[in-house]
């Protein structure tokens, strides 16, 4: 394991090679950025972590001259989690919203397509990230089109209600008309009965339907604050420079006041929960959900390296058992952790004329077997797997990029994704067999779609206080 992890750092870059280092004297502080601390989560892997005082807005810097470009990701802190019962798909909305003009880009997806066609965002339960790859020669401008779209977005009603009309389209596709999204929709609707978790981030038709511009400006002034945000940059400039341009374009910013809403606590101890439902599609969807811990739990190395053993779309056992047996098309596992509890889940799609009963019996018998299959060798191929993945996504600036920012928002440790890592590298066998006994002790959720000529309506249940 020691000798893949040395051999990945060497072949991504990730060591301390003299082409990924500039010769700069990385400043303790600079007109008002100050250096809050310094990270190496690999040896020659340097990340600089730094405090606009004045806004609160976080920045991280990793420099690699000579790549010719830089990464700019731009994560807040707001996601789905924020919002309140009646008034949720906000924070999704507004990442449609970013994505009209500034004082200076009046047609920012005609600039961006410009500077190389390499951005994209996205919404999740605990933030909202923007990101991009552009050549070094436009880092500058970068950096100002991301501080203008930060606090000097050009919206208007107009605006507001063509994008609300976008994301109603999209949530139509992909959510209501889509047996995979609706599967993922009903299993968190399900599972809980008071946390904001229980609403995906497009949000419920109805919620998008009232919400007004008003609305969307006042999430704009209270989120898309510097103090919501880290600013992570990897690639083609030096720390100093990096500094310096954010202190150009940033450098007037400040607060805004903020309090911490209070979200409500989910029970995780009940009953089992079975639904199933019709939906118009051509075979069986099923979803099969446990409660797991937050962010920064120490057994999360061993869930993660337990639902890939189990339904890795490549190597997990269910594949072997399902899949190959022509009993379900497919197999995967959405195992992956929120700042607080949250759901792993096993998801299965029937092959064409596999009945619910002979989908779910079949599964229930494969878990029973699971213990069996088991083994030393399979856990050890699995990190393999799993830390080549990832490792070959931090080689790439962006990766790299997106990786610091999202820890920084989400674990708030810009390196907890390394640290996680090492936490895969250590996980032993008796860890994982400890973590499915325990998985049996939890209360399951289990969703399952039904073919039929149409499709349940969407149904909300009552809020539990």
């Amino acid at each position: 394991m020691k000798k893949l992890l040395l051999s990945l750092c060497i072949s991504s870059g990730l060591m301390g090679c003299a082409s990924h280092a500039r010769n700069d004297v990385v400043p303790a502080s600079y007109e008002g950025f100050k250096q809050v601390t310094g990270y190496e989560p690999l040896p020659g892997l340097k990340v600089y972590a730094y405090l606009h005082e004045a806004s609160g807005l976080k920045v991280l810097v990793q420099p690699r001259a000579g790549t010719n470009v830089v990464a700019y990701v731009t994560a807040y802190d707001v996601g789905s989690r924020f919002e309140d019962h009646g008034r949720t798909g906000l924070a999704h909305l507004f990442e449609h919203m970013m994505f009209r003009g500034t004082p200076s880009f009046p047609e920012p997806f005609k600039t961006l397509s410009g500077w190389g066609d390499r951005f994209n965002a996205y919404t999740s339960f605990d933030l909202t990230l923007y990101h991009q790859l552009v050549p070094r020669e436009v880092f500058d401008d970068v950096a100002k089109f991301e501080s203008e779209r930060m606090r000097k977005l050009q919206i208007n009603d107009t605006v507001f209600k063509t994008e609300r009309g976008a994301v109603i389209s999209e949530r139509k596709m992909r959510t209501e008309d889509s047996p995979g999204g609706r599967l993922y929709w009903e299993l968190a609707q399900a599972a809980f009965d008071k946390h904001p978790y229980q609403t995906g981030p497009i949000g419920w038709q109805e919620d998008l339907d009232k919400t007004s511009f008003d609305d969307a400006l006042a999430f704009y002034k209270r989120y898309y604050a510097p103090n919501r945000a880290v600013v992570s940059i990897v690639g083609d400039v030096s720390v100093t420079e990096a500094l310096k341009t954010l202190h150009k374009y940033y450098g007037a910013f400040t607060r805004e006041e903020w309090s911490e809403p209070k979200i409500p606590t989910e029970n995780l101890k009940r009953k089992d929960r079975r639904i199933v439902m019709p939906m118009q599609a051509e075979t069986v969807y099923m979803a099969d959900g446990r409660f797991t811990p937050g962010v920064g739990s120490p057994q999360n190395a061993a869930e993660m390296l337990l639902c890939s053993l189990l339904a890795d779309s490549k190597l997990g056992f269910l594949t072997y058992e399902l899949v190959e047996t022509k009993i379900a098309r497919s197999v995967n596992d959405s195992c992956y952790f929120l700042v607080d509890p949250g759901l792993a889940s096993i998801h299965l799609v029937g092959n064409p004329g596999v009945s619910v009963a002979k989908l779910e019996g079949a599964y229930d018998r494969a878990l029973k077997k699971f213990p069996a299959w088991l083994s030393a060798e399979r856990l050890e191929g699995i990190k393999l797997f799993y830390l080549s993945y990832h490792l070959g996504e931090l080689r790439e600036p962006m990766g790299l990029a997106e990786n610091l920012a999202y820890s920084a928002v989400t674990a708030k440790d810009p390196v907890f994704g390394f640290k996680f890592m090492n936490e895969i590298k250590g996980v032993s066998l008796a860890q994982v067999k400890a973590v499915w006994a325990d998985w049996q002790t939890r209360a399951k959720t289990r969703v399952i779609l039904k073919p039929a000529k149409k499709s349940a309506p969407f149904k909300r249940k009552l809020v539990k206080k």
